[in-house]
């Protein structure tokens, strides 16, 4: 395994578990409860605990390394991950990575302030400036109605980081996954309300470099053994995944 290359991190945090010579490591985003964030210092979340279980069962090392997402998708695709766990399975990903079963689904959603002044539907944001992530269903929407380049999207470091700037006006609206729109929002102490949101529900997994298959396979075994045996079920009330 390459050593970590040095990119623009919000955060390195590394933790080992030791069964195997060989720790595979694993990336993760900061800020994106509830699957995956930071708390009183330790890395929590639906997603990490998933990893746990499956790697508990496969008795296999690991290391948890949590940067912004851009640099977990960067670092998978060139080597210097092993897997970035929680990844939405979209088209323009399956060009580089190859995904697990998927363990749960997401539901992408466009959020703004609930008040007067925000716009009423999505094309009431042309000129403005919304905080999301490249590649997302929302994205190709945007694209579909010709006002993908009418409307700014910047990209923030975390989701807490865009929840908090639409709370004070920095952007007008943000995407993100409902349940974690809804968990900063409370945490802020703001209403929103969703301004769209597509019927399609993303299916999301562990993602590894394009042609891993070894290790690919490795997690699907620990997938099946955790959805049989009843502990992903127990991780998903634990969160409140459906």
């Amino acid at each position: 395994m390459k050593r970590l290359s040095t990119l623009t991190l919000t955060a390195i945090v590394s933790l080992s578990f030791s069964a195997f010579s060989h720790a595979e490591d694993v990336g993760l985003a900061t800020g994106y409860p509830p699957y995956q964030f930071s708390e009183n210092g330790d890395i929590v979340g639906f997603d990490v605990d998933v990893t746990k279980a499956v790697f508990h069962y496969l008795d296999k090392d690991y290391s948890l390394h949590q940067y912004d997402w851009d640099n977990v998708v960067s670092l998978l695709r060139f080597g210097e991950l092993d897997i970035a766990m929680g990844m939405e399975q979209t088209t323009i990903r399956r060009q580089y990575f190859d995904f697990s079963s998927p363990y749960y689904n997401r539901v992408t959603t466009m959020f703004v302030l609930d008040n007067e002044s925000s716009p009423e539907s999505v094309r009431g944001l042309v000129g403005k400036r919304i905080s999301g992530d490249r590649h997302s269903v929302l994205e190709s929407h945007l694209q579909d109605i010709g006002l993908h380049t009418a409307i700014r999207i910047n990209q923030a470091s975390s989701k807490t980081e865009a929840m908090s700037q639409l709370a004070v006006g920095e952007v007008e609206a943000v995407i993100m996954p409902e349940a974690v729109g809804r968990y900063l929002a409370k945490q802020l102490g703001i209403d929103v309300r969703i301004l769209w949101q597509p019927e399609i529900k993303v299916p999301v997994g562990f993602a590894v470099k394009a042609g891993n298959d070894e290790l690919l396979e490795q997690l699907n075994e620990g997938l099946e053994a955790i959805e049989n045996n009843g502990e992903l079920d127990r991780i998903r009330r634990r969160w409140g995944i459906q």
